[in-house]
């Protein structure tokens, strides 16, 4: 659920440094385990191989959100090929002991899980490299697949007499596709400036921690990243939501709202050759139902 995202963006690692001398950045871990900011991908891909290598090595993150009343942890890891290819994935928690008991109490004694697990498996190839065809404007464009599998929300709607289902809970994997463009912009400030646009096109409830639905959206979500030094950066991303499932109210509680699109703020730091550190603020309205619109998380990424 909104959780998904919290926050920050680690951004980048060394390659923060080779940025700032004027080559293409290189990015982090989204929590859904491609290479992005946080919760929104770049076109950039994550850990290329050197030159003269055909295979990249891995890099892998960590990633914790602390929410007023849920909790959500992801770790992720990528491998790239060729400087065009990036497989990913990513196993993302969410702990949602609230709802669990407010389902408990509105229902006087039914009990359901308080943990669901969601697996992403994620193919990103880069179809059009920045500056290509001898343009400077051309952006950088990337074209993905994301399969996606719920580990659990098959269970509760089974200790829900089939809840889920009826609303709008169709599935417990589905698959997204996105296209995301970057370019870096190195002539308006003293340093680098990062936009990126994407589309992404798939049926994933809060990002598939709440199931797939039996229909189809295409939403849009983007981001913006200033170096502030050599070492650290600021990132701000949105990502429109797509709101498949529909809103139920028992005893007087509210317990499924709809979805609202997410925004956070983060600050990233390069703490050496292999590691970045980031946190920072993140705002997701409802989450099923409770509202987080004050999240801290942080994420550490490693680059062998």
């Amino acid at each position: 659920m909104r959780l998904h995202t919290f926050i920050a963006m680690s951004l980048f690692t060394t390659s923060v440094v080779r940025t700032v001398q004027g080559g293409p950045p290189l990015p982090l871990h989204t929590v859904e385990g491609n290479s992005g900011v946080f919760i929104t991908s770049t076109a950039y891909l994550a850990n290329p191989p050197e030159e003269g290598h055909k295979v990249g090595v891995p890099s892998v993150s960590a990633s914790a959100a602390f929410l007023e009343d849920k909790d959500f942890q992801s770790l992720a890891i990528t491998e790239n090929l060729f400087g065009r290819l990036e497989l990913g994935y990513a196993a993302e928690r969410l702990g949602i002991d609230d709802w669990s008991d407010a389902v408990y109490t509105v229902t006087g004694g039914t009990r359901v899980e308080e943990t669901v697990w969601l697996h992403n498996v994620n193919a990103r190839c880069m179809a059009v490299q920045e500056g290509a065809w001898g343009h400077k404007w051309m952006p950088a464009v990337t074209v993905s697949a994301h399969f996606k599998w719920n580990d659990g929300v098959s269970d509760i709607n089974r200790q829900l007499g089939g809840l889920c289902r009826t609303l709008g809970v169709d599935s417990t994997s589905g698959v997204e596709f996105t296209a995301v463009a970057s370019k870096t912009i190195t002539n308006l400030l003293k340093r680098p400036i990062i936009i990126s646009a994407g589309l992404r096109n798939g049926d994933a409830i809060h990002t598939g921690l709440c199931g797939f639905g039996d229909s189809r959206r295409t939403t849009f979500e983007g981001s913006v990243i200033v170096f502030l030094t050599d070492r650290l950066a600021f990132a701000a991303e949105y990502r429109q939501k797509p709101d498949l499932m529909d809103e139920f109210s028992a005893g007087g509680e509210d317990l499924v709202t709809s979805e609202e699109d997410w925004w956070d703020l983060a600050l990233a730091y390069v703490v050496n050759d292999h590691m970045t550190v980031s946190g920072g603020y993140a705002n997701f309205g409802n989450v099923l139902n409770n509202e987080e619109n004050a999240v801290i998380a942080i994420q550490a990424k490693y680059e062998f």
